[in-house]
């Protein structure tokens, strides 16, 4: 059994009669087995309780500007919009509670799980509560003089802002806990309470309008929403086996630790953010709106892609985080596994999207449809592989703990990002700001893979997962280029390719066999290909 497949450890029962692991340490690395089987379907409820809440959206969004009329749903949507951006005021702390607290409960310090929970829970809730007064204090002066509300709705905005920024603290709170909940693999229950509140942000504010409320009782249903989330996810935390007793305490060294760790995630979350949206208004103001739309709206849809794979990445985050806490090859073995089944995943998907690209870009914008929309779709859905890679590496960097080493590298990027893509925009329009944007995602990917060689233990295969997904995004630049010709055909190749790959790199010889005793019978032929032995 290679090191590349992933694998099964030998049975509790016979590690504790040989001597090699205590009941209660068995007992542990057997729930963190448990959490690597799970991992698959975890990422499906993490991906049900986002699509359900846009699902919602495409419902509810038509009605609600029916009945508000334009102004009032503006209004409407700054509440919204404040309470997605209140969700970045754990500067990281979320995070950052979920890797010490797995790392906690795998090595069975209840002591460490109570002072960092303790922790993050208080000093999220006291930066919720100074936040939260600040913008109170605020809120007329905010309404009056910055935006540009007619006097008809100026009162009424206001009382809706008290409203919404006095459940700050509930937003920090809500961080700190599923934090915890996260670090304990707690991901159904998760999903479902945030696929539910989700679905919940957008009918009771439509319910309360129906029933002729006005924006105040709309401002009302979003902070039900948000009140029932905080206590949904404290119920949650109640029900863990493990969770800490109910004596708060405030832990110096555990706050330092954690606000190192997530104060440089927040580091690189704002500066990724401003690469991410920054670039649209730089390629405004150098070449105007009629590129930004040709840019932005195929750049959306690869967003929307992204869904499965930060599903898949916030699953991924506690469990890697356990495995570094024991310094375990394992942690390599898993990365690996994640790397090579989100290439098997999102290969195909991304072959199909451009080959149809050309088509579905006409049915989608018809008459404003554009050469520059459609190649830049391209390039995008190609360096949509690698995009998915860096996430996953980006993942274990900070699992490793090593949060500063990817805002130091967002530090550096960030400016060198803008001056490459102002030349490429100002001189090639849509087309050199596409490639500028493939080029940094791939500068990414690379240097992603540099500084996790740092942390690695033990040996690498020969074909790493890295170098095979650099070979598959180069194969799908090339039918970008439209230099290859039956470019389906080619597309199915990269295809089988990688899933063969993938087969060999996940499963060791006797899961090969066993999986493959049905389709391989009696083809001799087939069973090399596949890896396996039929007389096994």
């Amino acid at each position: 059994m290679t090191d590349t497949n992933v694998h099964i450890e030998a049975d509790p029962r016979q590690q504790i009669a040989s001597g090699d692991f205590s009941e209660e340490t068995t007992v542990r690395r057997a729930g963190t087995r448990r959490l690597i089987r799970s991992v698959g379907t975890n990422t499906f409820y993490q991906i049900g309780s986002q699509v359900a809440p846009a699902v919602a959206a495409i419902a509810v969004i038509p009605r609600l500007l029916r009945y508000l009329g334009p102004e009032a749903f503006g209004i409407v949507t700054l509440f919204s919009t404040a309470l997605i951006y209140f969700t970045m005021l754990d500067l990281g702390l979320g995070r950052a509670a979920t890797r010490f607290i797995a790392q906690s409960l795998e090595a069975g310090r209840t002591e460490d799980v109570r002072r960092y929970f303790w922790s993050s829970i208080l000093l999220l809730t006291g930066a919720g509560i100074l936040v939260s007064v600040g913008f109170l204090l605020a809120t007329p002066a905010l309404v009056s003089n910055y935006l540009h509300i007619s006097p008809a709705y100026r009162r009424v905005t206001t009382e809706s802002f008290y409203l919404i920024f006095a459940t700050i603290p509930l937003v920090t709170l809500t961080a700190g806990l599923r934090g915890f909940l996260e670090a304990a693999g707690r991901f159904p229950f998760l999903s479902v309470v945030t696929a539910f509140s989700g679905v919940g942000m957008y009918f009771l504010p439509l319910l309360a309008v129906m029933v002729e409320g006005g924006l105040v009782w709309v401002a009302m249903a979003y902070v039900t929403v948000r009140a029932s989330i905080t206590i949904a996810f404290a119920i949650g935390c109640l029900g863990v086996e493990n969770r800490p007793p109910l004596r708060p305490i405030l832990d110096m060294k555990s706050v330092k630790k954690m606000v190192s760790f997530g104060g440089w995630l927040s580091v690189s979350n704002v500066i990724g953010a401003a690469m991410v949206y920054g670039d649209r208004f730089l390629l405004g103001s150098c070449v105007g709106m009629a590129a930004v739309a040709s840019y932005s709206m195929p750049l959306d849809v690869i967003g929307r892609m992204q869904i499965i794979i930060t599903s898949f990445c916030a699953v991924l985050f506690p469990l890697m985080s356990r495995l570094d806490g024991l310094r375990s090859a394992r942690f390599d073995t898993v990365y690996r596994g994640a790397i090579a089944s989100v290439l098997a995943l999102i290969t195909p998907l991304t072959v199909s999207m451009i080959l149809l690209t050309p088509l579905l870009m006409k049915l989608w914008l018809r008459s404003r449809n554009t050469p520059d929309a459609v190649f830049a779709a391209e390039v995008f859905f190609a360096g949509s592989i690698v995009q998915a890679m860096a996430s996953v590496s980006f993942t274990a960097l900070h699992a490793r703990g090593r949060s500063d080493l990817t805002a130091w590298l967002h530090m550096a990027e960030f400016p060198i990002y803008c001056g490459a893509f102002y030349w490429a925009a100002t001189h090639f329009g849509v087309k050199g700001a596409a490639l500028v944007w493939l080029g940094r995602t791939t500068l990414d990917f690379v240097c992603m893979v540099v500084l996790l060689k740092w942390h690695e233990r033990g040996d690498r295969p020969l074909i790493t997962p890295e170098l095979a997904a650099a070979v598959v995004s180069l194969g799908t630049l090339l039918m970008v280029a439209r230099g290859v010709p039956n470019a389906a055909l080619f597309g199915s190749i990269i295809c089988g390719l990688t899933w063969l790959w993938t087969w060999r790199m996940l499963l060791d010889t006797k899961m090969r066999t066993q999986l493959a005793s049905v389709i391989s019978s009696s083809n001799d032929t087939l069973c090399w290909v596949l890896g396996v032995d039929r007389n096994g």
